[in-house]
């Protein structure tokens, strides 16, 4: 595809057209993000059109910061953002889980006067549900004059979310109408919340609305509850349904089914949907297999399993290591695979490569603030301008602390130690 855009690029230039209608369409097609912004910071003249492309495709790969910045960038180039625009970036201020910038974008929202469109509007009481700022999701909702199915539904997931599930219920009782999204919603909140069997009851009145059908996301949060419950017999019927309908492709599926099983104690029925999953399995899959295994008096196959868990995740791992040679966290995760296999060759061979200076792991840093100032550290750094007065009093610190005698007069000691700081 980015071959193609190449080609459709050189076009558009041979011809003396800056953009194209033909280009802009295919320009956020490509997975290919950094380049597709290439070819839009060569337009002189971007249109809404094409911001709200580029800022809806970062907003779909969760990078909030580069809608914030193509917004900033939008209205210095005085070009006037519509209502599609709010609906991509609501969601972004969500992503970004940043309260300041989504009321910020708020107030921008209603000065341009799109205060009126159920979709922008259903964004931002999303947002705001998302952000757990709930007071003003409800105002946003109550004062909205034309809701929709998914109005409701944003409002009723931030209450479940909460933890509100009396709140999401009475919200669930005014819905003029209900989706399949409205009845999972609430499934889905029951059980995250720890209230299994309200879960198992909301899952059987939806049964009774003809108007909907179980997805994936209902199936795997009722099998979840089945799991807690111990509730085969519901769990069983569902996964006929499952099966029926196709929707046990989905892994997410598999796996909390997988999970039912293992914590039933079925444990031929958990492993025969292990083998089903295949090589599509992840963590989960082989967690859930070896604790049904171990908790089921079976704990030599839940040893064996991981041994072979160890080898699928090594082979793995090396295969993404050959794909990504640049990305550090490969070859941390390959590393730390190795030594749980305890295949020391492999862990030498890999610190021999990082040692060599081509790959670095990046170093996790202490933050602390003082006086309006960001101090960074890493382990036995030197870099900070004050390093040799900092180190000298923690080991000032050290020697005091051997003082310490018995736990019992630990509080006396440090009180004492603060009064000796401050003379």
């Amino acid at each position: 595809m980015s071959h193609q855009l190449n080609r459709i690029h050189a076009h558009t230039l041979k011809k003396g057209i800056e953009y194209s209608k033909t280009l802009i369409e295919e320009l956020l097609r490509i997975p290919d993000i950094p380049y597709a912004h290439k070819l839009f910071n060569q337009s002189p003249y971007p249109t809404v059109f094409l911001y709200n492309k580029l800022i809806k495709a970062y907003s779909s790969q969760n990078q909030p910061r580069q809608c914030l910045s193509l917004y900033s960038q939008m209205l210095l180039k005085d070009c006037q953002p519509n209502e599609l625009t709010f609906t991509f970036l609501f969601p972004a201020c969500a992503s970004f889980y940043s309260l300041l910038h989504g009321k910020l974008i708020h107030t921008h929202f209603i000065k341009s006067g799109f205060d009126f469109d159920v979709y922008a509007l259903t964004a931002l009481v999303d947002m705001y549900a998302k952000l757990g700022a709930l007071i003003w999701a409800r105002q946003v909702f109550d004062e909205m004059t034309v809701r929709n199915i998914p109005t409701w539904n944003a409002l009723i997931a931030g209450y479940s979310r909460s933890g509100d599930m009396e709140g999401a219920l009475k919200l669930f009782k005014m819905m003029p109408s209900r989706s399949v999204v409205s009845w999972t919603t609430m499934i889905s909140g029951y059980s995250q919340n720890g209230m299994y069997t309200k879960a198992l009851q909301m899952f059987l009145k939806m049964e009774k609305d003809k108007e909907v059908r179980p997805n994936e996301v209902t199936i795997t949060s009722v099998f979840s509850a089945c799991a807690k419950l111990g509730a085969l017999e519901v769990g069983e019927r569902i996964e006929s349904y499952g099966r029926e309908n196709g929707l046990m492709k989905n892994l997410y599926v598999s796996n909390a089914l997988l999970e039912m099983y293992a914590r039933c104690g079925k444990i031929d029925a958990a492993r025969h949907v292990f083998n089903e999953i295949g090589k599509r399995r992840n963590l989960c899959s082989w967690n859930s297999m070896m604790m049904g295994l171990a908790v089921h008096g079976r704990s030599n196959e839940a040893l064996q399993l991981y041994d072979q868990m160890l080898v699928t995740m090594v082979f793995l791992s090396e295969s993404l290591f050959q794909l990504e040679p640049w990305n550090t966290g490969n070859y941390v995760i390959l590393c730390n695979i190795y030594a749980s296999a305890q295949r020391w060759d492999g862990v030498a061979k890999l610190r021999k490569l990082m040692r060599g200076g081509q790959i670095t792991k990046a170093a996790g840093y202490s933050v602390i603030e003082g006086e309006g100032e960001i101090h960074k550290f890493i382990v036995e750094d030197t870099s900070h301008p004050r390093h040799s007065e900092i180190y000298a009093l923690l080991n000032e610190i050290l020697t005091k602390m051997k003082l310490q005698i018995t736990e019992d007069d630990f509080e006396a000691k440090l009180e004492e130690l603060l009064l000796m700081e401050e003379m």
